[in-house]
């Protein structure tokens, strides 16, 4: 008894120091900042302004002051973390360069998803800069994309990717990498091939994912709003709902063309040396087939548990702070009232971490970083 007593105990402080070791408890390794709500595009398909999203419903929309962000930067530099910065639309941020400056001189890695539009206007500062990737959204060829993302937005997103790339190569920097993001919805998934292989430079591209939208049906929404309520005390979950549809919005969808694209601009990416993700990760027809029709249990990619309150904060543009990139309705702490060390090690994340070390939330399924690689950005 008492041997195997001795055992579970040193079990539980070799995993504490292995966690410690890799990830950094002490600081986040991985800290997403959203800049501002604030968006220059209405992409029909996106969680916050598109025709779900949660964002039409507010009345104000926030904006970080420099001040506290520059202080969260500062803060978490000692334990180098990769930083994201993201709106709305991070380059209508108005320090948008001071806080770029800060991450890349404190010796920090610093990916920015952004929509394009202003790539251009931006383009020699990116450069001069040198954040380590911008991912780009696209999602198809012009006529595809534009009814998505807006009338004349292809264009530009092109016109700025070849501004970056001409400057870049110019200088003969190797930084930024050019990425692209795909989201894969149930209008645009037939023109996956044409838009990577015949309507974009493709040799210009340095990294590429491929994403399929995300979605969690009610059952699942309401499930976690009971979690919410009993552990957490918190009785509404506005981003969540924003995400919520039904394998039958899915159910049109082809998903051996799906598929059979997908691998042909994978087999084209290997060839030209193009980092390539895909979420899920596994792109084989069962696999898709399961993930659009809300059988996530039988997924391939399916996960246990989820690593990310051990490494990841993300920072909301009002200074809540929580540990999902996708739902931010379970705050653990605000930047602007506490200092984001003191959030990572407070009572209310050891409580989320608890709960979470036994079972995920029931719509962790529709989150990217449920797919994504912890050690990979």
């Amino acid at each position: 008894m008492f041997c195997r007593i001795c055992h579970e105990f040193l079990r539980k402080i070799i995993d504490k120091y292995i966690i410690m070791k890799i990830f950094g408890i002490n600081h986040p390794k991985w800290v997403v900042i959203q800049l501002l709500e604030h968006c220059n595009l209405r992409c029909r398909m996106c969680y916050e302004w598109g025709e779900t999203g949660f964002y039409h419903k507010k009345k104000e929309l926030a904006i970080l002051e420099y001040k506290v962000i520059k202080k969260v930067i500062t803060d978490c530099l000692p334990g180098k973390p990769y930083f994201g910065l993201f709106g709305g639309e991070p380059f209508l941020y108005p320090n948008i360069e001071d806080v770029m400056r800060l991450i890349k001189n404190g010796g920090c890695g610093l990916d920015i998803p952004t929509n394009g539009v202003l790539l251009k206007q931006y383009a020699e500062m990116i450069v001069d800069v040198q954040p380590d990737r911008l991912w780009i959204s696209l999602d198809g060829p012009v006529e595809i994309n534009d009814e998505q993302r807006g009338k004349g937005v292809f264009n530009k997103v092109i016109q700025g990717i070849d501004a970056l790339y001409e400057i870049r190569e110019s200088k003969n920097y190797k930084l930024p990498k050019i990425g692209i993001t795909y989201i894969v919805t149930p209008f645009n998934y037939t023109f996956i091939e044409e838009f990577f292989l015949k309507s974009i430079d493709i040799r210009k591209i340095d990294h590429l994912s491929i994403e399929f939208q995300l979605f969690a049906t009610e059952e699942q929404y309401r499930h976690y709003l009971k979690i919410l309520a009993n552990e957490f005390g918190v009785f509404s979950a506005p981003c969540a709902k924003a995400i919520v549809r039904e394998p039958s919005d899915f159910a049109a969808m082809d998903f051996k063309v799906l598929a059979d694209q997908i691998r042909k601009v994978r087999s084209v990416c290997d060839e030209y040396g193009i980092y390539f993700i895909a979420y899920p990760k596994t792109i084989e027809l069962d696999n898709i087939v399961n993930f659009f029709s809300a059988n996530w249990s039988k997924m391939i990619d399916k996960r246990q548990k989820c690593v990310f309150p051990w490494m990841y904060a993300e920072i909301s543009a009002n200074g809540d702070v929580s540990v999902c990139h996708t739902y931010y309705d379970l705050v653990i702490g605000n930047i602007n009232v506490e200092n984001i060390l003191d959030i990572w090690e407070g009572d209310r994340l050891k409580k989320v971490r608890k709960f979470l070390k036994k079972q995920p939330y029931p719509i962790c399924t529709a989150c990217s970083r449920y797919y994504a690689d912890p050690n990979k950005h």
